[in-house]
């Protein structure tokens, strides 16, 4: 077990949850993060600190996330029109976080896998927990 497996596993869990709460209130996120933490985890993202803002899969190079340097890129999952009756859940990943409005993302997608795989791709670059 590695120092940042406590910290994945607990994601996951905690996703778990909240994507049954999701469910439960109809919200505005839907309820795809525990799929999101899955595939993530699986990957090779496994070797930064996984955290969490809002409804967004963050990196970070520490497990003190006051102190710790954040990776830019990050995936935010979202619906593709929250007020249309054939909504889908959708993941733009972002080559920053926190995400400016005047630019886009880097990739819009409905498919978790190739979500995570421009992930990788975007913080292949920081070999820090490599």
């Amino acid at each position: 077990m590695t120092e940042v497996d406590p910290e994945w596993d607990a994601r996951i869990r905690h996703a778990a949850e909240t994507d049954s709460h999701h469910r439960c209130i109809n919200s505005w996120v839907p309820p795809i993060e525990e799929l999101l933490w899955r595939t993530a985890r699986s990957s090779t993202l496994v070797r930064f600190f996984p955290f969490s803002s809002h409804n967004s899969l963050c990196l970070a190079t520490s497990s003190d996330f006051a102190t710790a340097e954040c990776l830019g890129p990050c995936i935010v999952y979202c619906y593709d029109d929250y007020n249309s009756p054939n909504r889908r859940a959708e993941y733009w990943v972002w080559d920053m976080w926190p995400q400016d409005r005047l630019r886009k993302p880097v990739l819009r997608t409905y498919d978790v896998h190739a979500a995570v795989r421009e992930l990788e791709r975007l913080t292949a670059e920081d070999r820090c927990r490599a």
